[in-house]
Parts: C-alpha cells; sequence; structure tokens
C-alpha cells in the first residue's frame, strides 16, 4: 500500500514538472492571454459539462436492475461526483468507481447489483471509447499528413482491442471474479478472508445476469457513445471560447484521442502530463498552435476545478448529514430502551 501511494505522489509530481515545463517553453504569457481573452465565459463550460455526464448517467441507470428506483438526477450527481474524484484527488482513476459503488448502495440500490453495474459500466466505458478511437483515427487518415502519430495510434488500437474484449468475455462468461477467487484459494490461502469480505461468485452471478439484459446493453452503449459526441461539442464550445474556432472534425479528433491517452495513462492522478503533452501533439497535428493547445488544456483544468470542487463538498455534506442520522436514530434508539 505503501509503495503504491509513493508511485501515485511520483507519478503526480513528474507530470506537474512536465505540465509546467510545456507551459515555459511554449510561452505561459500567450497562454494566459489566451485565457484571458475568453474571461468569465469560461465559467460556462462546467454547466455544458454537465450534458455528457447527464448521458453517461443514462447509460448508468440501463443497468441497474430497476432503473426506476433510482432517480436520474442522483445519478448524474454521482456520476459527476465520480469524475471529480478521479480528476482531482490521487487514486489513479479507480476511486471514483469504488465511491461510486458505495453511494449506490447506500442509496437503497442492493451492494453486489451496485458493484455489477459500475463494472459493467467501466467495461462499456472502454468499448464505447474504442469505437470513439476509431472515429478518429479515421479522421486522422483523411486529414494528417504526420504518419508517426497515426502509427502510435494504430498500435494502441492493436493492444487495446483483444484486451476489452477478453475483460468482455471474461465478465459475462468466464466468471472472472470466481476465478480470481480460486487463485488467492490456491497460492495465497486468502480464501476465509475475503469470503468475510464479499462473495465474488455472487457479484459474478449479477454481472452475467446484466449481460443476458441485451437490450439494456445496447441502450446503456448509445448514450456513452452520446455522450462522448456530446464531450466532443464541448472542445468545439471551448476554442470558439477562446476566439479560435475550430471544425467540428477535429473536435472529435482531439476529444477521441485525448481520451485515449488519459484512459492510457490512468495511474497518473488526473493524467496530468499527460493531458497537456496529448493535446500539444494532437493539435500539431490539425493545425493547432502550442500555446492555443495547452490553453484548451488549461481551460479544461480549470473547468475541472470550478465543478470538481464543489462536488466534492457536496460529498463531505452529504456523508455528514448520512452520519447525523444514523447518531440521531441511535439516540432514539437508546431512549427508547431507557
Amino acid at each position: 500500500m505503501q509503495r503504491g501511494k509513493i508511485l501515485t505522489l511520483l507519478s503526480f509530481l513528474v507530470g506537474l514538472g512536465f505540465t509546467v515545463y510545456l507551459l515555459r517553453a511554449e510561452g505561459w504569457h500567450q497562454i494566459f492571454a489566451l485565457l484571458h481573452r475568453a474571461g468569465w465565459l469560461l465559467l460556462l463550460l462546467p454547466l455544458v459539462h454537465v450534458v455528457p455526464i447527464f448521458l453517461d448517467a443514462l447509460s448508468w441507470r440501463w443497468l441497474l436492475d430497476s432503473p426506476g428506483r433510482t432517480s436520474r438526477l442522483f445519478l448524474t450527481w454521482l456520476a459527476l461526483l465520480r469524475e471529480a474524484v478521479n480528476a482531482l484527488l490521487p487514486v489513479a482513476r479507480i476511486g471514483g468507481e469504488v465511491l461510486g459503488v458505495r453511494l449506490l448502495g447506500k442509496s437503497g440500490v442492493p451492494i453486489y447489483t451496485a458493484a455489477a453495474s459500475v463494472l459493467v459500466e467501466v467495461s462499456l466505458t472502454l468499448a464505447s471509447q474504442l469505437v470513439f478511437t476509431l472515429v478518429g483515427l479515421v479522421i486522422l487518415l483523411a486529414t494528417v499528413a504526420d504518419r508517426q502519430i497515426l502509427h502510435y495510434i494504430l498500435w494502441f488500437l492493436v493492444a487495446a482491442t483483444p484486451a476489452v474484449g477478453t475483460v468482455f468475455w471474461l465478465q459475462s462468461r468466464g466468471r472472472l471474479f470466481a476465478r480470481f477467487q480460486s487463485v488467492l484459494r490456491r497460492f495465497l490461502d486468502a480464501d476465509q478472508w475475503l469470503m468475510r469480505v464479499v462473495d465474488l461468485e455472487h457479484l459474478d452471478a449479477e454481472i452475467q445476469r446484466i449481460y443476458s439484459r441485451r437490450w439494456a446493453l445496447l441502450w446503456a452503449n448509445f448514450w456513452q457513445l452520446s455522450g462522448l459526441f456530446a464531450g466532443a461539442l464541448e472542445v468545439w464550445l471551448t476554442f470558439w471560447l477562446l476566439g479560435n474556432p475550430i471544425p467540428l472534425w477535429s473536435a472529435v479528433l482531439l476529444e477521441s484521442l485525448g481520451q485515449a491517452l488519459r484512459s492510457a495513462a490512468f495511474f497518473v492522478p488526473g493524467g496530468l502530463g499527460v493531458q497537456e503533452g496529448g493535446f500539444l501533439l494532437l493539435g500539431a497535428a490539425v493545425g493547432i498552435g502550442p500555446d492555443l493547445a495547452l490553453a484548451f488544456s488549461l481551460a479544461r483544468r480549470l473547468r475541472e476545478l470550478v465543478l470538481g470542487v464543489p462536488l466534492l463538498g457536496s460529498w463531505y455534506i452529504y456523508e455528514s448529514q448520512r452520519w447525523q442520522q444514523r447518531w440521531q436514530g441511535q439516540d432514539a434508539s437508546r431512549e427508547g430502551v431507557i
């Protein structure tokens, strides 16, 4: 555990150092001048970003057993909070998913259903991002002369496609977590402790039951893809606010391949440095100058902060209220006994 924290801190510091280096190398005066020109209009981006997250929440809702029991508003808040935790806290892009399971379970959804829905949703996200990346690749083939970038992306797709396919097969047919439990039982003698914490066979059964609902999976995938393309519209709007509008196809390319880079660098907190370097590289491929590419990346970081910090605060308030209700309930039960 301690080693993981050290690696996370080191990756954060390296990413931060690389970001500062890029800003200095490309001229931070010009970069911040672009942000200053957009001014308060950049505060519209957090509101716009709610749209793709709402579409993601609709996707997640389709995977739940009784979607009518969980409101769209609550799931949207929870999806926004998951993203804020992954972007702003040193959790290597998995803490948000763990939190999503926990809070969904506390809202009344059975905990195994909640965990299975998040695991399947993450797998569907990987598949949707793969399709979205292919769209970006087609645009790249049609418009970009720099074949070196194309080679990098092709290698990424070659490596990612079998991995995503294997995850889907193991989840839907291969009893992934029960196999994991069997390995622990054989090599680590940890089965008894693990069974006290979680029933992995029950989790596998829930996952396979979700995969058996084909129409739900299709609708969930549809809303996820819709959310990704809505994210491309957000990219287009950001460049427009920065005073340098770009074609819509360029926005799709930047969003699709930028998402792929951040997913590949999941171990770096917030994708710090990876996002900046990726947009610099992709921007050069479509004729966007380095100062504008970095200004766009900083505008996205600003949106993450403006939206994410209040969300983390709302999480604190939500947890405080739950603890207060629990304490009041315990006090009332003691009074009843007395």
